[in-house]
Order: C-alpha cells, then sequence, then structure tokens
C-alpha cells in the first residue's frame, strides 16, 4: 500500500479514529527478551500452566492467562517484571522510516491513539523525545489495563460509543494486534502492507 492507495482507503472507509501500536510498528525496542521469556516459563510453570509451543503459541495470550489465574497479584508482578526488563536489557530503538510520514498523514485525516502492550514507563521517554505525545488523542499501555492485546480491553479506554466501529482502525504488526482489533470488533492493516519506497517519497 502507498500514499495514495492508504489515504484513499481512510477517505473511502470513513476510517478517522486510526489506533497505532507502538513496537515494531512505529519503532522497534532494542530489547534482549531472553531474560523476560525465562521467567515468564517459570510463571506457566508456578502457576501449572500447560505451555503448548506449537505454531499457534502467543506469549500474549499466555500472559493473560497468567493475570485469569493469578488476579491483580499476578498482573502487577508480571508489569514490573516486563519494565525491568525493557529498561535493563535495552540497547535502545530503532526508528521506522514509515513513522513519521504514517503520522503525519493519518493525522490530517484522522484523531489518533497509541495503544501498546509496552509498559508506560518505557515508551513515554521515547515519545517526549520524538516529539510525538502531540499526536495522540489518547495513549494506552500495559499500565492503564487488565489484560493485553489480543484482548480489547484497551480499546474499551479508546472507545467512544457515540463513533461508529466502523470508523475505527487499527495498524499494528503482530497476531496479538490482529487479534485486538478482531475483540474489539474494528478493522486491521498490517505496518507490513505499506510500502515503504513509494510510501515516504
Amino acid at each position: 500500500m502507498n500514499k495514495e492507495q492508504f489515504e484513499n482507503y481512510l477517505q473511502e472507509k470513513n476510517k478517522n479514529h486510526i489506533i497505532f501500536d507502538f513496537d515494531a510498528t512505529l519503532c522497534t525496542l532494542l530489547v534482549d527478551w531472553n531474560p523476560w521469556r525465562k521467567e515468564m516459563d517459570d510463571i506457566f510453570s508456578e502457576l501449572g500452566l500447560n505451555v503448548d509451543r506449537s505454531s499457534n503459541f502467543n506469549y500474549s495470550e499466555m500472559l493473560n492467562r497468567c493475570v485469569e489465574k493469578g488476579g491483580d497479584a499476578m498482573r502487577d508482578r508480571i508489569m514490573e517484571m516486563n519494565y525491568n526488563v525493557e529498561k535493563n536489557f535495552s540497547s535502545g530503538y530503532d526508528l521506522s522510516p514509515l513513522a513519521m510520514p504514517l503520522l503525519e498523514l493519518s493525522k490530517t485525516n484522522a484523531d489518533l491513539y497509541l495503544w501498546t502492550s509496552n509498559d508506560k514507563r518505557t515508551i513515554m521517554p521515547i515519545l517526549e523525545e520524538l516529539n510525538w505525545v502531540k499526536f495522540f488523542k489518547k495513549i494506552v499501555t500495559r499500565n492503564d489495563v487488565r489484560y493485553i492485546k489480543p484482548s480489547a480491553d484497551g480499546f474499551a479506554l479508546i472507545y467512544d460509543e457515540n463513533v461508529p466501529k466502523s470508523q475505527y482502525l487499527l495498524i499494528g504488526d503482530s497476531r496479538s494486534d490482529s487479534g485486538a482489533a478482531q475483540a474489539a470488533g474494528i478493522d486491521f492493516l498490517n505496518i507490513d502492507e505499506f510500502e515503504e519506497d513509494k510510501f515516504i517519497k
């Protein structure tokens, strides 16, 4: 999808509320996730959760199962563990070349929102450094929800019941993002569908 096709899509579908994922969509956090995976495996074992490592395995779904089983204390424990890994095993971030053109074009057509499963303490300094806070009407992080994507919890904090769901669009990169859009009853575009060389010209 190039710039003109995207703009036509927004206008034809009347998409005037656009929700962006953060990591691997607008920016890529350069984090060594191996310590996180090890800690999560320990939590799965502690809770007696059966881990199916087939092609359908999804850590985000498993995290939500942990919270279902362990309650608020487990939600808070996982959130802090997640933040500590994002903070202590990070070497920065890479900015997607698509990010600024995509945000600027989207902003001329719609209200923008950010819905991420990353910690607020991780992403807010990046958003402030990039001067991106101004783009978003609302920013929803894992700190704001009980369940992360693919749950639709975060969408409930964005959704205006006076706006038809057909006017919302989620742009992300993962199965969790597409699953969250499906759970919320809104449309989804994968960032991989955008043709970078034809979009940023």
